[in-house]
């Protein structure tokens, strides 16, 4: 009875290192924000302001205008940022803080909100109940100070 016990609980112990290696390793892959699945459903309501992503020769909403290089420019970089950096998934328990800036990709006359700031972390929109995932940038302060100039600008 002791020697089956005694197997019992080596099998759950590597079970369990099991599980928590493949956690982990979850949890440190590096992906870009391109291998990020992004739904755009959903309005991060916690966004103190909105980087709008235009692109050149687009027609946005109703108008009669297309976007110049000089208006899409702004998005332009903004959408380069959140491309030049490499990002890890955060713990999934973890909520998106207030007062970020939300990223609005509009093309002809829809429009989705593909990511959201909120000064730590990169949240992407997805889909049922958890609205936003968590990803860590590999250099947030550079992602921070682009995205705080695009805003200013």
């Amino acid at each position: 009875m002791k020697k089956l016990l005694w197997s019992l609980c080596v099998i759950a112990v590597l079970l369990s290192a099991a599980a928590g290696g493949f956690a982990l390793a979850y949890l440190t892959e590096e992906v870009t924000f391109d291998q990020i699945e992004v739904s755009g459903c959903g309005i991060p309501d916690k966004a103190a302001c909105t980087i709008r992503i235009l692109h050149e020769g687009d027609y946005p909403g109703l108008s009669d205008f297309p976007v110049t290089a000089e208006q899409a420019a702004p998005g332009r970089a903004a959408l380069n940022a959140l491309r030049g950096q490499k990002y890890t998934r955060v713990l999934p328990f973890l909520k998106p803080g207030k007062g970020g800036i939300a990223v609005c990709e509009t093309s002809g006359c829809s429009s989705s909100y593909i990511a959201y700031w909120d000064g730590k972390y990169l949240w992407a929109s997805g889909e049922g109940e958890k609205p936003w995932r968590g990803y860590a940038p590999s250099s947030p302060d550079e992602l921070r100070e682009v995205l705080q100039v695009v805003m200013n600008n």
